[in-house]
């Protein structure tokens, strides 16, 4: 008996894994439900989702074949009105199902940890913009440029450091680009930091997600990322036109 009930468990655990193994290449084949990647943070973003999702798809596989098995196996049958037989606990099973996802959760949570690590990490020649969000504009001051704009420009491959934030008697904001996987309040009073390495040329959106008031949905700015030297010409000339762009 205890071997009947042994093959059966392996076979149950075999089957699971098979289950779990196609959900996560089901997971790995589905087309991205993100936006382009366009920044060094994003990579590692779509890195990390795209881990917690596979990993999940193999959890719930082995629940979903094991609760549907215990479904089937121990359904009550139509005569049988008992309380069924008492059952004692399994110390070894339940030690393996303790730690297993006890392992598997803080491993993902290191990952995670050196990932935001990472992506909050300060290059010594990064490019500072100070961005201020407003009902309902957005402006961005070159903090060692000594230059403003109302379009954010950034050079390709450096990474710019972004201090978000709004006016005092102004309301909250959010700073999004969903290229780049960015995205921080802009608080009223309050200086938030977020970081960018864009990675493609072209331009791209920044979205207000906070809801800030009636002109809400023209909360918006583009995002322009171009060639080093195009970004130098740029500042140049917002220089020499001493206004925002």
């Amino acid at each position: 008996m205890r071997d009947e009930k042994s093959l059966t468990f392996i076979k149950l655990a075999l089957i699971s894994v098979v289950v779990g193994v196609v959900g996560g290449l089901l997971v790995y084949l589905t087309p991205p439900w993100f936006p382009e990647a366009a920044s060094v943070e994003a990579d590692r973003h779509d890195l990390l989702y795209l881990t917690l999702m596979i990993v999940s798809s193999l959890i719930m596989g082995v629940v979903v074949t094991f609760l549907v098995y215990s479904m089937w196996k121990f359904r009550r049958r139509e005569d049988d009105f008992s309380d069924g037989p008492p059952i004692h606990g399994h110390t070894k099973l339940e030690v393996l199902w303790t730690l297993v996802p006890t392992a598997i959760v803080v491993g993902l949570a290191i990952y995670a940890g050196v990932v935001l690590e990472r992506n909050e990490a300060l290059a010594d020649d990064r490019l500072r913009v100070e961005v201020t969000a407003r009902q309902f504009i957005w402006t961005f001051h070159y903090a060692d440029e000594d230059v403003d704009s109302t379009v954010l420009v950034l050079p390709l491959g450096r990474e710019a450091e972004f201090d978000v934030t709004a006016p005092d008697d102004d309301v909250i904001h959010s700073f999004f680009v969903p290229e780049f996987r960015v995205k921080q309040d802009a608080n009223p009073g309050i200086v938030r930091r977020t970081v960018a390495t864009p990675t493609k040329l072209g331009t791209y959106p920044l979205i207000c997600t906070e809801l800030c008031g009636l002109g809400h949905a023209q909360m918006r700015a583009v995002v322009r990322v171009v060639p080093a030297d195009e970004f130098e010409r740029w500042l140049e000339t917002q220089r020499n036109e001493g206004g925002p762009a």
